[in-house]
């Protein structure tokens, strides 16, 4: 069990690392968006994104869910058909989609944009999905086979691109929100021209019907659940300008970026967990494993979570380009950032459960767990923003996460029943909420300074208080010790 956990703790490092990276480059556009470009223009980028998320649910057609669990490490010609398939499959839908959406591209342009009529900036958006599809197939066959410093590395070397490209055109020509849609492209491209050798090495014509079916029949139930997966995640966007503004919408986006750590966090995890969980399923204590990989997964977002709600107010502050790190008139929604990480940490939950539904081939009952947290999610932002704005999104976000995460449990005990060790989660529950209400009130009025180190007193405290208490024993300690010795000596 100890070398398996540190397999997963090393290819969560590893994805880690690069994503992190990554993520904080593009983080970086965050502030260059702030100061070169309005408030509404910023919305407008959100709903330009968050649609082509739906966009790219449609294009994948379940088929990358599918192609992970007909993968076989044991069996090259199945993994070849299954990989032939899902990428011709998604190759045809996007194909297909995106002529229709380029044709109809003057018919909704003044719906999408602040700029009446800007047909072209719709269509630049068109093409973003459909060079992400092409991509999609490859890197789930680099995970698969965990080649995970190549998927890192190649995921890391397109975000450098766009992220400089996107400095390029907004900064420097100055050409506005077309220049953040000219620099994913370019950065698309060259991230197909780096997949080619892969794809006509995998791509066959010995096909087989029948695991085309079971693909079908194990993706096809994924469509709806990660479609409505991607309307939780942004759906308050659009319902948000509907009821306010625009520059309710660029606040409220700027802040629940500002959450980046946990989403990270849930992110890496999220790569390493899926090829883990579907390496490992067939083992005697799997199930053990499973669970209490789960309660070292809490007990770490626990942490991920306080180092950001304690310090993310001093990185906002810092300056940046004869400006502030972020500009102070987005500082007043910085209460949300807590509010969306502890969504994201019930994400993660849901990702953890999620497991048991994969593993015995049971997507049939994800559109009804997403499905139900999505509605719930629609319903609260109509019900909350009317009267608290952006903050009624955001609760409105945590509460469907939570949802989603305790329906999707359900169903997966009911077919792969696992037994988490929920005292020592509760426990860990208990000591996050305890540090972090406590310390966020008594910190709230004293300076800077003295802020900082009572913050990290508190941090302190909550990384050592479960072992002081037992809720980690002595040999789990040790384990847990030797856990990180021999992790920080290989990476």
């Amino acid at each position: 069990m100890k070398s398996r956990i540190l397999t997963l703790a090393s290819d969560t490092f590893t994805y880690g690392i690069f994503i992190l990276i990554g993520r904080f480059l593009t983080f970086l556009l965050t502030p260059f968006y702030t100061n070169y470009l309005t408030v509404e223009e910023v919305g407008d980028v959100g709903n330009f994104f968050a649609l082509i998320a739906f966009v790219n649910v449609v294009y994948a057609f379940g088929m990358d869910l599918a192609y992970f669990r007909f993968y076989s490490q044991s069996n090259f010609h199945q993994s070849k058909i299954a990989f032939t398939y899902s990428y011709l499959t998604i190759i045809t839908i996007s194909l297909l989609c995106s002529f229709i959406l380029w044709l109809w591209a003057p018919i909704y342009a003044h719906h999408l944009t602040n700029l009446p009529g800007d047909v072209f900036l719709v269509r630049l958006a068109v093409l973003v999905p459909l060079t992400d599809c092409l991509m999609v197939i490859p890197y789930a066959y680099l995970r698969m086979t965990r080649q995970v410093a190549k998927f890192s590395l190649i995921r890391f070397s397109l975000i450098v691109i766009a992220v400089a490209l996107n400095i390029w055109f907004v900064v420097v020509l100055k050409i506005g929100i077309k220049g953040v849609f000219y620099a994913q492209l370019i950065a698309n491209s060259v991230g197909v021209l780096l997949f080619i050798p892969i794809i006509i090495k995998h791509l066959t014509f010995s096909l087989e019907s029948k695991l085309f079916k079971e693909m079908l029949k194990f993706g096809l139930p994924t469509v709806p659940a990660t479609f409505s997966g991607i309307l939780l995640q942004v759906v308050d966007r659009p319902i948000l300008k509907f009821l306010t503004d625009s520059n309710q919408v660029g606040i409220y986006m700027v802040n629940y970026r500002l959450a980046i750590p946990m989403m990270l966090f849930v992110a890496m995890y999220d790569y390493a967990w899926r090829p883990f969980y579907l390496t490992n399923f067939e083992s005697k204590d799997a199930k053990e494993l499973f669970s209490r990989i789960f309660t070292y997964f809490v007990y770490s977002a626990g942490f991920v979570f306080l180092v950001t709600a304690f310090f993310i107010e001093f990185l906002v502050r810092l300056p940046f380009f004869g400006g502030r790190f972020i500009e102070p008139t987005y500082w007043q929604g910085m209460d949300i950032i807590p509010i969306v990480m502890l969504g994201y940490i019930f994400n993660g939950f849901y990702i953890n459960f999620n497991a048991g539904i994969n593993i015995e081939k049971k997507t049939q009952y994800l559109p009804v767990a997403v499905g139900i947290s999505a509605i719930v999610n629609i319903m609260l932002n109509f019900v909350t923003i009317p009267f608290m704005g952006y903050r009624g999104a955001a609760w409105a976000t945590f509460w469907a996460y939570l949802v989603s995460a305790i329906i999707i449990y359900y169903y997966s005990q009911k077919f792969y029943p696992i037994r988490y060790e929920w005292k020592k989660i509760v426990s860990l529950g208990i000591i996050l909420i305890s540090v972090f209400g406590i310390t966020t009130t008594f910190t709230k009025e004293i300076e800077l300074q003295v802020r900082f180190s009572v913050r990290l007193l508190a941090l302190l405290f909550y990384t050592v208080t479960p072992f002081l208490l037992g809720i980690f024993g002595t040999k789990e300690k040790e384990f847990l010790f030797n856990l990180a010795r021999k992790f920080f000596r290989k990476n």
